[in-house]
């Protein structure tokens, strides 16, 4: 694919959606404020499920490893507040980023997969979803109604 088709491609996967397309142009990092409130709801919303499941995985295991620590509740959520700050500014740094790896492989994959690949297709590919999110909500109110009921 050359530089003018994948620039069409990576439009459409993003539903021509300006700020990514410009943040994609300036090859660094960049700020994304979705990324840095959100967090892995972000991340599940543009698509990206490895990279939620990964943040689900990690906070996971900072808690309970705050947790067997034995930890006094003030500490410990002054510890994970703190933690919790620094990943979301690694966040917001690095989304956009990320985000634009994610849309060029899964081009690549599906280009590979079928060569007459259009613009339509990518959009279905691309874009967001909203269960997803709900997904998301569902899992932290689990968490939060297990954690109530544990403690």
């Amino acid at each position: 694919m050359d530089t003018h088709l994948t620039l069409n491609f990576l439009s459409a996967y993003v539903h021509h959606h300006k700020y990514y397309l410009n943040a994609w142009r300036t090859k660094g990092l960049s700020w994304n404020w979705g990324a840095a409130l959100f967090g892995e709801a972000w991340f599940a919303f543009r698509k990206m499920y490895l990279f939620a499941t990964i943040i689900y995985s990690v906070n996971l295991c900072v808690g309970l490893l705050l947790g067997l620590i034995g930890l006094d509740d003030a500490t410990f959520y002054e510890i994970y507040i703190v933690f919790a700050i620094l990943q979301r500014v690694l966040f917001a740094l690095t989304a956009n980023f990320l985000y634009y790896v994610s849309a060029v492989k899964a081009i690549k994959k599906a280009h590979s997969k079928h060569t007459t690949l259009d613009l339509e297709e990518t959009k279905k590919l691309g874009g967001t979803s909203v269960r997803a999110v709900i997904v998301v909500v569902l899992i932290n109110l689990c968490f939060s109604l297990l954690d109530r009921f544990l403690a």
